[in-house]
């Protein structure tokens, strides 16, 4: 009965989450504007009033250098010559109007005709990716998934239920935990994938998630030749896990498992959330939210794979705990290394501008 449950706030999550990402594709209007300028605020009353009916953002672009960036990626992907760019800019749709000579009633003919069609596209790049880009997804999944962080998790987890005896809790407890661990972080991309494009970073993220990677990967590489050197891991802070141990011990149902999943995400973003960050950079660059779920749910289900291997294995009875556990600490700096290199090569892809 509890799996039962726990299936159904899966379901009733996920439909949320997939209803609030199909909210952004609603009529959205992206204005621009700068301190002190009177032709702004000519116009902005008329924004203002606007905003019950309509998605509205607003860039403030003399002292905000991302907003800067932003409009004139704009200016470039509508095709608007240099002589005829300006503030004030208004983006409606695939419209555009700029400066203040236009009447109240141009500005709601654009919005009648650009009804539930999203922000404004960046460039035709926002669209889709290339193969080689989709690879890339799937390769800083894989990158995540030897992660030894959600693999110990997992092992703690079933571990103690496995003391108890009870094999089908055991197993339901991981399919609950490991759908908890997708949930959960395909929210979180979706969430920091809103921050990116809504503020107008995914210029600067794009810039420097190439060197975000390497780092990444060095720090991975640092952990195969000199494993704690320099004081830190790239795994679940020292410090955390005894607290982390306690809260998995009292786990004694899937539903317990499903919830524990939430708060285990909290301790082990430190440890794999680097890959994801650098694919959310990637994809706020070059599409909308709408278009990059299916990605999102590409990523995260890779992510996952491993934790549904394990979890069937010690089922089946082909592996036990004990002796994953000791096969995970006994080939934790090959995983390590494995993932440096990836994320290093991802690195320099990016740094070089082939992905």
């Amino acid at each position: 009965m509890k799996i039962k449950r726990a299936f159904i706030i899966f379901l009733a999550t996920l439909l949320i989450s997939l209803t609030l990402a199909s909210a952004q594709n609603t009529t959205c209007i992206y204005f621009f504007h700068g301190d002190g300028c009177q032709h702004c605020a000519k116009i902005e009353p008329l924004i203002d009033a606007l905003s019950e009916e309509v998605e509205v953002h607003k860039f403030e672009i003399y002292n905000n250098q991302s907003n800067m960036l932003l409009i004139t990626k704009l200016f470039e992907s509508y095709n608007i010559s240099v002589e005829n760019r300006g503030i004030p800019a208004i983006f409606i749709g695939d419209t555009y109007l700029v400066g203040d000579t236009f009447k109240s009633g141009e500005l709601n003919l654009m919005i009648e005709q650009n009804k539930n069609t999203g922000c404004p596209q960046i460039s035709e790049q926002k669209n889709s990716l290339t193969s080689l880009s989709i690879l890339t997804i799937i390769g800083a999944a894989l990158v995540d998934s030897i992660n030894p962080c959600a693999i110990a998790v997992l092992l703690i987890l079933m571990g103690a239920l496995l003391i108890a005896g009870d094999k089908k809790k055991a197993l339901k407890a991981g399919f609950a935990f490991t759908a908890s661990i997708y949930i959960a972080y395909f929210l979180f991309g979706i969430g920091l994938f809103s921050v990116i494009q809504i503020s107008g970073l995914s210029y600067w993220f794009y810039k420097i998630i190439g060197i975000l990677a390497i780092i990444i990967g060095l720090a991975n590489v640092k952990d195969f030749f000199w494993y704690g050197g320099g004081g830190f891991v790239m795994e679940i802070p020292r410090n955390w896990r005894p607290k982390l141990k306690e809260m998995l011990s009292k786990v004694t149902s899937p539903l317990g498992a499903f919830l524990m999943g939430f708060v285990v995400c909290l301790f082990e973003l430190p440890c794999t959330g680097g890959p994801y960050i650098v694919i959310l950079g990637l994809l706020a660059d070059k599409m909308t939210l709408f278009s990059s779920i299916p990605l999102l749910l590409l990523y995260n289900f890779v992510f996952i794979i491993p934790l549904i291997i394990i979890t069937l294995l010690i089922y089946f009875g082909f592996a036990n705990v004990e002796n994953a556990t000791k096969w995970k600490d006994n080939n934790l700096r090959i995983l390590h290394l494995i993932a440096g290199i990836i994320m290093l090569a991802l690195g320099i892809l990016i740094t070089l501008g082939l992905i």
